[in-house]
């Protein structure tokens, strides 16, 4: 791999650009009719139609502590100012309607990026990690596409909780999509957009399930309508889990049976079987202290709405009138004569301990199940990780080399009942619908463009692109 890098140094700059992007290139795998100028699309009924792009654009900071990962690389092309304009560049290039980041560094944030994107026509918002971590989340958004309904940040350490005692983090927003003026009284429904970066330990499988499931309780919040159900929904991020690991056939399939299993065959990145002592997961993973069921929601939301619980009788609070704090006299009270002077009576066959027996709310019960954890999503992956054409799985990352996937775009679909159904789980879109995506790459590509990072792409992980749409209804 060096001497195919010093190779391509000794070219021109404009014929290793132009070498490496024939050597990359990417096509555009459409799903659906060409749409029209105004963005929506005609057939069973007009679309609001967008773009989502998520990419780990490789923070500085990371990667001078971990040089040794890019050794393959001539310094110039590690450059930060050299690879920012790589960057902005894709991003100009493929124009996303919203841009899911991870792995952005503060300083570079705020200094270069939020001004540039800004300039692009971005509303971005921010979500460092916790502790002393430099870097962090970035979702931006279009305002002339979507406009906010709220933003969520998402923070997964817990002091005092060993299994969340790493500071990753997530950002979920609620976007309203904005429909083209001219269409008279229409209306699209709202878009949550959830991004994260988890946890990289490859050992630690237990951490990475409890962030996934935090994030989605807070995804379960954000994204639940009045009725119960949820408006459509996209996850993208660098989950640094393989296709078909546990994670992320608990992602896709909303339930994973976890009990005993080793915490490093969750993530699948890396086979520790070989090792003597392997830590396994208990049940229940993580304590009720944590206020995230074994669904994957907050626990309020596992109870009766607060207006429907104080619906108490006049009967019923007057009995209040005689219970011990009523017959209390304050600290404090300023004496005065016939109405500060006397306390209630309490009457003769009063029985105090029954009432406040009864009176007292009974603590609510934490639903748990033995080993298992769901969720109602309904998500599947923009992509099949595999590239038929090839023969040869997708990959979106090479550390040291070899090829893998970690990133991805998930969206909420309806699932298929199908007789013959195979491992995989069969999708069909639902209110939202996946018109293309951006094709990945195999890892024998892009060995021969010398790995990740390269002079055309200017990060360890490619760029994740695809384009949606959502029906638009008369109200």
């Amino acid at each position: 791999m060096i001497a195919s890098c010093l190779c391509y140094l000794l070219l021109p700059a404009a014929r290793l650009f132009r070498a490496l992007s024939e050597i990359l290139w990417r096509e555009w795998e459409d799903f659906s009719a060409q749409p029209d100028a105004q963005g929506l699309e005609a057939g069973d009924g007009p679309q609001f139609q967008f773009t989502v792009m998520s990419y780990n654009i490789l923070a500085q900071d990371l990667m001078q502590q971990s040089s040794e990962l890019y050794m393959h690389c001539h310094p110039d092309i590690l450059n930060w100012n050299y690879r920012f304009a790589n960057l902005m560049q894709e991003f100009q290039h493929w124009d996303p309607d919203i841009l899911c980041l991870q792995e952005v560094q503060e300083d570079h944030y705020w200094e270069q990026l939020e001004p540039s994107l800004r300039m692009m026509g971005f509303t971005c918002f921010y979500k460092r990690r916790t502790g002393c971590k430099t870097d962090g989340c970035a979702v931006c958004y279009k305002p002339t596409r979507f406009r906010l309904l709220c933003a969520s940040p998402v923070e997964y350490f817990r002091p005092g909780l060993e299994l969340l005692n790493r500071d990753n983090v997530g950002l979920v927003l609620l976007l309203q999509p904005l429909v083209p003026e001219g269409l008279g009284q229409v209306s699209v429904a709202p878009l949550c957009v959830a991004n994260t970066h988890v946890l990289y330990n490859p050992r630690r499988g237990d951490v990475k399930l409890a962030q996934m499931a935090i994030l989605l309780a807070e995804v379960d919040k954000v994204a639940r309508l009045s009725d119960g159900s949820h408006c459509p929904i996209i996850l993208c991020g660098d989950l640094n889990s393989v296709p078909d690991s546990p994670l992320y056939n608990f992602i896709r399939d909303g339930e994973l049976q976890y009990h005993g299993m080793p915490a490093w065959k969750v993530s699948g990145q890396e086979d520790f079987s070989h090792q003597l002592y392997q830590r396994k997961l208990q049940a229940p993973l993580w304590p009720s202290s944590l206020g995230v069921t074994d669904h994957c929601q907050y626990f309020s939301s596992c109870h009766p709405k607060r207006a429907e619980r104080l619906k108490y009788s006049r009967d019923f609070l007057l009995q209040f009138r005689f219970c011990d704090i009523a017959c209390q006299r304050p600290v404090g009270l300023v004496l005065m004569e016939g109405v500060t002077d006397t306390k209630p009576e309490r009457p003769a066959d009063w029985a105090p301990s029954v009432l406040e027996e009864d009176t007292l709310e009974p603590e609510p019960v934490f639903p748990r199940t033995v080993g298992t954890i769901q969720h109602c999503l309904h998500l599947t992956s923009v992509y099949t990780h595999f590239l038929p054409q090839h023969g040869r799985p997708e990959v979106t990352t090479m550390p040291l080399g070899l090829g893998t996937t970690v990133d991805y775009i998930f969206f909420s679909a309806e699932s298929c009942e199908n007789g013959n159904r195979t491992d995989r789980r069969l999708d069909q879109d639902g209110t939202l619908k996946l018109l293309g995506r951006l094709s990945l790459l195999s890892e024998e590509i892009l060995w021969a463009a010398n790995g990740l990072p390269n002079p055309f792409c200017s990060s360890d992980h490619l760029c994740l692109l695809a384009s949606f749409g959502m029906e638009v209804t008369a109200p």
